[in-house]
């Protein structure tokens, strides 16, 4: 079967659905709670990991970003977020298997489809596949015109 871009839209959507649904039942005390100490630690330690990535170290942005995921009280949104941006940095360090685990990942509740099509690009053009980051970095431009692609 050819999945259509309606098609795949639809699934995209449903499983974003299903993720936040997940995270709004763990947020309200359907599943396991996570310590407020957690929820701070993680935030703080993504905040930091977002200005260092937006600054290209991303080596120094890696550990503030295990750390954020570790601590696992990020929200779903930021969690999916924060497997993009370790996803970036794993690719800039040629760590590529892990970057592309993190791109998978964060696929299903990726809260911005241009960032993940982003750090899609990123992956790809390590990976020497141009054709294809091409691909993806001007299918983030078109979702999100603000979106500064890469030199």
């Amino acid at each position: 079967m050819i999945a259509t871009p309606k098609l795949r839209y639809r699934v995209w959507f449903s499983v974003k659905i299903s993720f936040l649904l997940f995270a709004c039942c763990l947020a309200a005390g359907c599943g396991g709670k996570v310590p407020e100490k957690d929820n701070r630690t993680a935030q703080v330690a993504f905040d930091d990991a977002v200005k260092l990535v937006e600054a290209e170290s991303y080596s120094q942005a890696l550990p503030l970003l295990e750390s954020a995921i570790a601590a696992g009280g990020l929200s779903a949104d930021l969690y999916a977020e924060a497997l993009l941006l370790r996803s970036r940095c794993h690719a800039d360090a040629g760590a590529l298997d892990k970057a592309e685990a993190d791109l998978t990942l964060s696929e299903q509740g990726s809260p911005s489809p241009a960032k993940f099509q982003f750090a899609k690009g990123i992956l790809l053009s390590k990976q020497g596949k141009k054709a294809e980051a091409d691909a993806a970095f001007k299918a983030a431009k078109k979702i999100d015109p603000s979106i500064k692609l890469p030199k």
